[in-house]
C-alpha cells in the first residue's frame, strides 16, 4: 500500500470516530500524488474505512471538469458532472467518488480533510459568520459564502481560490464553507491534526457559555401519533434538549436545518407543540400539507423531543444530528446567534440526487 494512502486511512479514522467532526456519511478525505487522487467513496463512513473505501481517479481526467462547460439546468448539469467523475475512475468500482472530488483536486496540497465540526459550524452557521471567521483565523484562510454543493460549489471555490492565490501567492490551508463545514489541507497529516487542534482551541476560547449536558435518554412510545404510517417513535430527553423546548421561541432556534447534513437525515423543518394532545392527525396533516412531509423531530413544551422514523438506525442518526444542531445553536450565541439555511438553499438539497444516494448508503449500515 502506498504510504500516502496509509496516512489517509489513519487521518480518516482519526476524525471519523469523533462525532464532533463527522456524523453519519458526512465529510470526506483525500490524498493525491502527481497523477492520482484517492477520495472517500460517497456514503462510506470514515470511522472504519480501509483502502477499499476510497475511489482512485486520474487527476488528468479530473482537470477536464474544470475546463468543461456544462448545462445551465441544475439536474442535467449534476448528472453530466457525475458521468465525468465516473470516467475519471482508474480502477472501475461500484462505489461513487464523493461529489466534492473536484474540490479536493483544486487544492495544491497532498492531503485534504473536509469535515463538519460542531464548533466550526457554530461560526459558519452564525449571523456574523464572516466577521468572526476572520477575527478567529486571520487573512490566510479562505471564507466562502454559502453555495449549493456539487459543481456550483466547486466553481465558486475555484474562483475564490484563484483570487486568493493571485493575492497571496500560496493556497490557504483553511477553507471555511458557510453553513457547511471546513476544508483543512497540508502536505502531511500531522500538520492537518495540528491545524484542527488550533482551530478548536481558538473557537473554545471565544465561547461564552457552558454547554448543558447533551447525553440523551430515550424511551419507546407505544402510541402512534402518525395514524396509518408504520414508524418507530421514541421520546428523547437531556439537559441540552430542555434548553430548546422551554417554549416556541426557544425551539425556533432549531426548527430549521443549518447544514445539508441535517436535511439529508432529518428533513428541513421540525414541529413544536405545547403538549401531546396537539399531536392529532389534523396538526400533523397541517405540517405535511405545508412542507410535503411529516416531521421526524417534534418538540414538546417543557418535556423533550419526539423522534419518528422507519428504523432504529435512522432514529439513532436523527438523535446525533439534532444534538449536533442544538450544540451549534447554543455555541453560536457567542457569535451573534445562529442562522439556518434559506428556503432556496433547502429546496436544492431536498431535490439533489447525490445527497439522496448518500443517505441510502449510510442508513443501510
Amino acid at each position: 500500500m502506498e504510504s500516502g494512502l496509509k496516512d489517509l486511512i489513519d487521518i480518516s479514522r482519526f476524525y471519523g470516530v469523533n462525532k464532533e467532526y463527522v456524523i453519519a456519511g458526512g465529510g470526506n478525505t483525500s490524498f493525491k500524488n502527481k497523477d492520482k487522487l484517492w477520495i472517500k467513496a460517497s456514503g462510506v463512513a470514515l470511522a472504519g474505512i480501509n483502502e477499499n473505501g476510497f475511489v482512485c481517479l486520474s487527476r488528468e481526467k479530473l482537470k477536464i471538469i474544470s475546463a468543461k462547460t456544462y448545462s445551465n439546468h441544475s439536474a442535467v448539469r449534476e448528472d453530466q458532472v457525475k458521468n465525468d467523475l465516473f470516467n475519471a475512475i482508474i480502477e472501475k468500482t461500484d462505489k461513487r467518488p464523493s461529489v466534492e472530488t473536484s474540490l479536493h483536486e483544486l487544492v495544491n496540497y497532498a492531503f485534504v480533510a473536509h469535515t463538519h465540526p460542531t464548533l466550526v459550524n457554530a461560526v459558519t452557521c452564525s449571523k456574523q459568520a464572516r466577521k468572526y471567521a476572520f477575527e478567529l483565523f486571520g487573512n490566510d484562510m479562505l471564507y466562502v459564502p454559502y453555495t449549493d454543493p456539487g459543481y456550483v460549489l466547486f466553481k465558486k471555490v475555484s474562483d475564490e481560490l484563484a483570487g486568493f492565490r493571485n493575492a497571496k501567492g500560496f493556497d490557504p490551508k483553511i477553507i471555511l464553507l458557510e453553513n457547511h463545514g471546513i476544508i483543512v489541507s497540508a502536505d502531511n497529516v500531522t500538520e492537518i491534526k495540528e491545524t484542527y487542534g488550533e482551530i478548536e482551541a481558538d473557537i473554545l476560547n471565544r465561547v461564552n457559555h457552558n454547554l448543558p449536558a447533551p447525553e440523551i435518554k430515550t424511551e419507546n412510545l407505544s402510541f402512534n401519533f402518525f395514524s396509518g404510517i408504520n414508524l418507530i417513535i421514541k421520546s428523547a430527553k437531556s439537559l441540552l434538549i430542555d434548553e430548546f423546548v422551554k417554549d416556541k421561541a426557544a425551539f425556533a432556534d432549531i426548527e430549521t436545518a443549518f447544514t445539508p447534513d441535517h436535511i439529508v437525515y432529518c428533513k428541513s423543518r421540525y414541529l413544536f407543540v405545547d403538549d401531546e394532545e396537539e399531536l392529532k392527525r389534523e396538526k400533523l396533516e397541517g405540517f405535511e400539507g405545508k412542507y410535503g412531509f411529516y416531521p421526524k423531530i417534534i418538540g414538546v413544551k417543557g418535556k423533550g423531543l419526539i423522534i419518528a422514523d422507519d428504523s432504529e438506525s435512522s432514529i439513532n442518526i436523527i438523535l446525533e444530528l439534532i444534538t449536533n444542531m442544538m450544540k451549534i445553536s447554543f455555541y453560536a450565541r457567542s457569535f451573534g446567534g445562529s442562522k439556518p439555511m434559506t428556503d432556496k438553499q433547502i429546496a436544492f438539497i431536498e431535490n439533489w440526487e447525490a445527497e439522496n444516494y448518500r443517505k441510502q448508503i449510510a442508513t443501510k449500515k
